[in-house]
């Protein structure tokens, strides 16, 4: 099954396993170029190697599985219409596609935060739409990831990405650098006021 926070299926297809998937180091620049040549086998390898990922992070930044959904298509579909942009001596292709998942989510964000004055009102909202219906058991865990989720997005931009790419997306310290667009040692500073900023949210929503 694709990963899905909110615990609703998601409309992308799950990743199933290729040859892609199976070689840790393979060469994914031969990969796309065959793909951006028109091997279908090629782009669906790449696609079920990468889509979780983008899909998991997309839907961290947005609280919303369908926006994810299609933050994730445009993003495969960005990779084909335009491969010059991807440059890999300057970062792995994953960090690339996350690069474009974050661009894309922060856009659809503003556009939405356009008509609503409130950002708490705007996760609860998201929340109420992709909240699953859980059985009696599952519940307190499904309260406690809304509260972790929830206290993520309130985090300012610019703590919540390298939380997100760090901690959920388990990226290395030089691809999220490569994403947000900072330097190495700035990844670390924000890293640990996140996580210090996150763990008072989560004690303030305990009290």
């Amino acid at each position: 099954m694709a990963f899905d926070p909110s615990g609703c299926a998601a409309s992308v297809p799950a990743p199933q396993a290729s040859v892609l998937e199976a070689e840790e180091h393979v060469d994914e620049v031969h990969v796309l170029r065959s793909a951006l040549a028109g091997d279908e086998r090629a782009f669906t390898a790449l696609y079920r190697r990468h889509q979780a990922a983008v899909y998991r992070f997309a839907w961290l930044l947005t609280g919303s599985a369908a926006q994810a959904a299609d933050i994730t298509q445009d993003v495969f579909v960005e990779l084909l219409s335009a491969p010059s942009g991807y440059d890999a001596a300057r970062g792995s292709l994953a960090a690339y596609l996350c690069g474009i998942a974050r661009f894309r989510a922060y856009r659809a964000m503003e556009l939405r935060m356009q008509t609503v004055d409130d950002f708490d009102a705007l996760v609860e909202a998201h929340a109420a739409h992709d909240a699953p219906a859980l059985p009696q058991e599952r519940l307190e865990q499904s309260r406690a990831l809304q509260a972790l989720y929830g206290a993520i997005r309130k985090l300012p931009p610019i703590f919540r990405d390298v939380l997100i790419l760090v901690e959920l997306q388990e990226m290395s310290y030089a691809d999220t650098a490569a994403i947000a667009g900072i330097e190495l040692g700035t990844v670390r500073s924000r890293l640990s006021r996140a996580k210090s900023r996150l763990a008072q949210l989560l004690n303030e929503h305990d009290e």
